[in-house]
C-alpha cells in the first residue's frame, strides 16, 4: 500500500509542477492578466479540477510561479559556486561564469526571465511575496559571502548586493529593450566585477 501512495504523491507533484511551468509560460507570453485556472489547465494539459485542487486562487498560482523562478535562480548560481568554490576567489573566472549565465538568461531562458520580472512587479507588496524575496536575497547573500570569503573584500555582504544589482540591471535592460545583441554583456560583466571586486 505505501508504494501506491508514493506513486500517487509523485503523480500529484508532477501535475503541480506542470501547472506552475504552464503559468510561467503564460506570464512570459501574455502577462499576468492572462492567468486563469482555465487558461493554465489548457496550457498544462491537465483537468481544470487539477488546477483548483492544487491552487485555490490565482494569487496562489502566481506565488508558486514566483517561488519556482526564484528557486531556479538560486540553484543556477549555486551550481556555479560549486564549480568554482574549491579554489581561491578568481574574479576573472567568476566573470566568465556569470556572463555565460546572464547571456543564457536573456537568450535561451528569456521566457523565464521575463516571467520573473512580471511576477515580481505583480506580487510587489504581497506579504508572501515579500517572504519569497527575503529568502531569495538571503540565499544569494549567503552564497556571495561564502564565495567572497577567500577574496580581499572586507564587505562581502555589500559587495554581493552590488553584484546582484548589477547583474539584475544588465538582464532587465536587455529584456526590456528587446536587444538581440548580447556581445556587449560579457565585457560589461567583466568590467563590473573588476570594478566591484578587483
Amino acid at each position: 500500500m505505501p508504494a501506491v501512495s508514493s506513486t500517487r504523491a509523485e503523480a500529484s507533484e508532477r501535475v503541480r509542477d506542470s501547472i506552475v511551468a504552464a503559468t510561467v509560460r503564460i506570464v512570459a507570453r501574455e502577462g499576468i492578466a492572462a492567468v486563469t485556472h482555465r487558461r493554465v489547465a489548457a496550457e498544462a494539459g491537465v483537468a481544470l479540477s487539477s488546477t483548483t485542487w492544487h491552487f485555490a486562487t490565482k494569487a496562489d498560482i502566481l506565488m508558486a510561479a514566483l517561488r519556482w523562478t526564484a528557486h531556479r535562480e538560486v540553484e543556477r548560481i549555486s551550481a556555479i559556486a560549486e564549480r568554482l568554490g574549491a579554489d581561491d576567489f578568481d574574479s576573472a573566472a567568476w566573470a566568465e561564469e556569470l556572463a555565460d549565465w546572464l547571456i543564457e538568461q536573456v537568450t535561451g531562458e528569456r521566457e523565464i526571465a521575463v516571467a520573473l520580472y512580471r511576477l515580481q512587479i505583480e506580487m510587489l507588496g504581497h506579504p508572501e511575496a515579500r517572504e519569497v524575496h527575503e529568502a531569495w536575497g538571503r540565499s544569494l547573500r549567503a552564497l556571495g559571502e561564502r564565495v567572497l570569503a577567500s577574496s580581499r573584500t572586507i564587505t562581502p555582504d555589500l559587495d554581493t548586493r552590488l553584484v546582484v544589482a548589477a547583474l539584475d540591471g544588465l538582464r532587465l535592460s536587455v529584456l526590456s529593450s528587446g536587444d538581440q545583441n548580447t556581445a556587449w554583456l560579457r565585457p560589461a560583466v567583466q568590467r563590473q566585477l573588476r570594478a566591484l571586486l578587483g
